[in-house]
């Protein structure tokens, strides 16, 4: 009997094509021609590099609410219109307040030594791109901070000493079939390499990534055990017609 396993490689625009004879290989060929697809994976997932720069434009289509999330070391809130929830968590203590509108997420207490070292924005979706507005303390004269952006599936880039804008939004936007889980802000220093704190980070909003949909590394992977899978069932059907016979 003969088999073979065909695999499309999207570099060189061919076929590829594994033959494989005999019943006593048949274990072997089938890994083989998985290993194969493996490796194509390598050129169908897309590196992981997002764009940070900043933007005085509208909100995006969510934007972050108290939601009557008062105060501690995480804060559930939520967005309108959709509803969606986004945990604001830190080492240390933050208020939004007890009332439902949009989110200014600050320290516990007022002054200069009340504010946070480190924020993580943890919508409960995915999301392409997220604006947000950093604000110091007056005679802090806070010059840069480190944004990381974590992506879903895994992964992450640290943008370090980005400079913090005097009067502008930052916008954080992920790549081309990309889709970003988190964002973390920490590492605010002045000019003279300082550690300060944030006073607060306000006028959050994302553009929400709907769930379910596969990424390409994702098809890949699924066509990878639908082959296996339909080849050992394609050999227990054999089996079966030879015990027959």
């Amino acid at each position: 009997m003969q088999s073979a396993c065909y695999v499309l490689d999207n570099q060189k625009g061919s076929q590829t094509i594994f033959n494989f004879f005999g019943e006593a290989h048949f274990m072997h060929r089938y890994k083989l021609c998985f290993a194969a697809i493996m490796g194509m994976i390598a050129t169908i997932a897309p590196a992981q590099a997002a764009t940070v720069f900043l933007n005085n434009g509208a909100p995006y289509a969510e934007v972050v609410h108290a939601n009557s999330a008062g105060s501690g070391t995480t804060l559930n809130t939520l967005t309108k219109p959709g509803a969606i929830p986004v945990a604001l968590s830190s080492v240390d203590g933050l208020d939004v307040g007890n009332g439902d509108g949009v989110a200014i997420v600050k320290g516990l207490g007022s002054g200069n030594g009340n504010g946070f070292s480190a924020l993580l924005i943890d919508p409960s979706t995915g999301f392409s791109v997220m604006q947000f507005k950093i604000e110091d303390f007056a005679n802090q004269r806070a010059s840069n901070l480190n944004i990381k952006v974590n992506f879903v599936g895994g992964g992450s880039q640290v943008f370090s000493g980005f400079g913090l804008p005097s009067n502008s939004k930052i916008d954080v936007m992920a790549g081309a079939s990309e889709v970003l889980d988190s964002i973390e802000l920490y590492g605010l220093v002045n000019q003279a390499g300082g550690s300060l704190k944030f006073k607060d980070v306000k006028q959050i909003s994302f553009d929400p990534v709907m769930s379910g949909i596969p990424e390409p590394a994702s098809w890949a992977m699924m066509l990878a055990g639908f082959g296996l899978v339909g080849g050992a069932a394609r050999r227990r059907r054999s089996g079966a017609a030879l015990i027959s016979a």
